[in-house]
């Protein structure tokens, strides 16, 4: 035998040790454990990337009105594949490089597991491969393009310096790397955008419009058919649904999909809204101030 045996006081023989059928009983019941614990540990860490992404939307919107609301001009919300961004449009620059971190971002991966697609745009998704393929995409409509390769095609101009610069003066640098003197003018035509005004109001881009509250707020389970925004997640029926309303108030709720995307970009689980497109941001503000 192989396990070392001890005699007691009692007279009744005992041994050290487990027998072989002990230690598989042992091995089947964690093999068990892991089996049924193993998605559950894969949802809750899908469930805790998409309540990060959700907070980041909500966070550039919130910026966005208060800027628009604080500084009296109006301030946009670009979308890229990575992630909105805020937009001055008055100045012609991003001016949210201290919340600006793409690479942190699981939007912007090579093959993401999780992409966005814009209801007021019929469901136009953040992801779409041709976008890979040296921008062929890229300026053809609005899109929506990763940033990096949409700054690589963009005319920019800087900015002219006011007066003599100091002797011995340094521009301060930004945490995104760049300086604020250097920060560089873009234009952003061509891009999804929602524009909020000095009041607060919002319009969308040209040929968009907003998907009604009524649709977010979804059927008698409280599932929507679709939203301003849609946060997805491959294989995952858990999304995030974002409702925009004219006037820049911002709602966001996580509901279970009826059936979840199989390839990556895929909208077909959201269904699309069709509506009345405005027919450009400035008449949307005109109708605003009447």
């Amino acid at each position: 035998m192989s396990f070392r045996q001890l005699k007691s006081d009692n007279g009744i023989r005992s041994r050290d040790g487990f027998t072989m059928i002990e230690l598989m009983v042992v091995v089947a019941i964690i093999i068990m454990a892991s089996g049924i614990m193993g998605p559950t540990i894969a949802d809750f860490m899908k469930n805790r990337q998409l309540e990060g992404v959700r907070g980041q939307f909500g966070n550039i919107f919130n910026m966005a009105r208060l800027r628009a609301v604080n500084q009296r001009r109006d301030i946009s919300v670009v979308f890229f594949r990575e992630g909105p961004r805020v937009f001055d449009e008055l100045r012609k620059e991003f001016i949210d490089y201290d919340v600006w971190n793409p690479g942190n971002s699981p939007l912007g991966e090579s093959d993401p597991t999780m992409w966005y697609a814009l209801g007021f745009a019929r469901g136009t998704s953040s992801y779409n491969p041709e976008h890979d393929n040296a921008g062929k995409a890229i300026g053809d409509g609005l899109t929506i393009p990763p940033f990096e390769k949409w700054v690589s095609k963009e005319k920019t101009t800087a900015p002219k310096p006011k007066g003599r610069a100091r002797r011995g003066s340094r521009a301060r640098r930004t945490s995104s790397g760049t300086t604020t003197r250097s920060r560089r003018k873009y234009r952003t035509t061509g891009l999804f955008k929602i524009t909020f005004n000095r009041n607060g109001t919002l319009v969308f881009s040209d040929g968009c419009s907003d998907v009604p509250t009524s649709v977010y707020n979804g059927d008698k389970d409280g599932r929507p058919r679709t939203s301003d925004v849609v946060i997805l997640q491959l294989d995952a029926t858990p999304a995030c649904f974002i409702d925009v309303r004219p006037t820049g108030q911002i709602r966001s709720k996580v509901v279970p999909l009826a059936d979840f995307p199989r390839k990556r970009g895929d909208v077909s689980t959201v269904n699309t809204f069709e509506a009345k497109a405005k027919s450009s941001s400035r008449s949307g503000r005109r109708k605003s101030k009447k």
